[in-house]
């Protein structure tokens, strides 16, 4: 049974299938929870509701990508 240090490994290694996978899917849950969250009755409704989540999702994509390179990205000098 590989230890929680080689699952990690595993996991998020750039060349490890299981990385692949674990990106697909959660990229497969946040669509998923866009369209679910966008089926209403209602188009108006829908496409409101579609924007808003898109508008958090992409403020959430900068937001983090922006903490992630002030985390990282500095290189001692």
């Amino acid at each position: 049974m590989p230890s929680l240090e080689t699952l990690a490994v595993m996991l998020f290694a750039p060349d490890n299938i299981w990385s692949v996978i674990l990106r697909a899917a959660i990229w497969i849950v946040i669509a998923l929870v866009i369209i679910i969250s966008t089926d209403k009755p209602d188009p108006d409704k829908g496409f409101k509701d579609l924007k808003a989540n898109l508008g958090f999702f992409m403020m959430f994509l900068v937001l983090s990508g922006g903490l992630i390179y002030l985390l990282f990205g500095f290189t001692g000098a």
